[in-house]
């Protein structure tokens, strides 16, 4: 078994489920410990103990999130056999994944504190494609993420913008 998985009920898992709410809310920078150790019933010693640093805590859920959107990009990436329709299926998948989920806010911001699961997975896709293709995609996919995060755009509109990224062959 994993570490990192709580069992549930378990005060690791109490701190992770309120940890995550208040990351998706808030992000990184708007979360604090002391508030999490209230909302939990617990001191921040125990957050500490569990986890080390708010850091090391927000990088679990942090993984965890990024691991299950990646999950579902990957199987819809491998319905199709063309690269370029192979990054549309993924990206738009990725999109809808993450409003479903709401986590929207939490992966528009940077990991400061690890290396990012989604940079590593987009990388991989982009294989064989245009080179440095990923220090336009990947920005674009999160910065359309956050404007149907803030509700300058919907859904629909954010799917309709992927779509055209992919449009030309590359």
């Amino acid at each position: 078994m994993k570490n990192w998985i709580p069992v549930p009920g378990s005060k690791k898992e109490t701190i992770i489920r309120l940890a995550l709410e208040q990351f998706k809310e808030k992000g990184y920078e708007g979360v604090n410990i002391k508030d999490l150790a209230k909302e939990a019933n617990m001191t921040t010693g125990v957050i500490y103990h569990h986890f080390g640093s708010k850091a090391q805590l927000y990088t679990v859920i942090r993984h965890d999130v990024e691991q299950r959107i990646i999950d579902r990009m990957e199987g819809a990436a491998d319905t199709v056999n063309d690269p370029v329709k192979k990054l549309e299926m993924a990206f738009i998948t990725g999109l809808d994944a993450t409003i479903k989920l709401n986590v929207g806010r939490l992966l528009c911001e940077e990991n400061p504190h690890a290396i990012d699961k989604i940079e590593e997975f987009v990388q991989h896709l982009l294989t064989g494609t245009v080179k440095g293709l990923e220090f336009i995609i990947l920005p674009s996919w999160r910065s359309i993420l956050e404007a149907v995060e803030n509700e300058k755009i919907d859904q629909s509109e954010g799917k309709r913008l992927l779509s055209w990224l992919f449009q030309e062959k590359m």
